[in-house]
């Protein structure tokens, strides 16, 4: 069974419940899924990652061709999702909403990040006007989230 199948059977078994930490495996990779909250239709998670071993080796190159395949094939959230930062020495590509959600004097913005070491990872942060910004719940439904972890998947595979 795929990853994204267990996740939606978990999800669906975990409705109505909070602070959930869901951790599921295949032949080899990892998700874990930190859910703030589980409802009929949606999961609001603090984080979303996976764990894979085609990223444990990978080049800065290759890891920057798969964060631009991921953006293209992420397009489905509540902004699109644009590479910002590449991070030489730890040999990480950053992503996150461009533009972020603005409302008021808050940004709002999904930061995704692709990790040599194995790791691909999806959260959402607010930044209020003079303070730090701080991670929120990122608001997916369930057919959002298993979409999320297939296209996680299919970009690792790719490399």
């Amino acid at each position: 069974m795929s990853l994204s199948a267990q996740l939606r059977t978990e999800l669906t078994n975990l409705v109505g419940q909070t602070n959930q930490s869901v951790r599921l495996a295949d032949a080899q990779r990892t998700l874990r899924c930190e859910a703030d909250r589980v409802e009929a239709l949606g999961v609001t998670a603090i984080e979303l990652s996976l764990e894979t071993p085609e990223l444990a080796n990978v080049a800065l190159f290759d890891l920057q061709a798969a964060s631009a395949d991921l953006c293209r094939r992420v397009n489905y959230l509540l902004e699109p999702i644009a590479p910002i930062e590449t991070d030489a020495q730890g040999c990480s590509v950053q992503m996150r909403s461009n533009p972020p959600q603005r409302d008021d004097n808050n940004r709002r913005y999904y930061k995704l990040q692709l990790s040599r070491g194995g790791r691909v990872e999806l959260c959402r942060y607010e930044k209020q006007p003079g303070q730090p910004r701080t991670r929120i719940p990122a608001v997916l439904t369930h057919e959002v989230a298993c979409r999320l972890v297939d296209d996680f998947v299919a970009t690792v595979e790719g490399l």
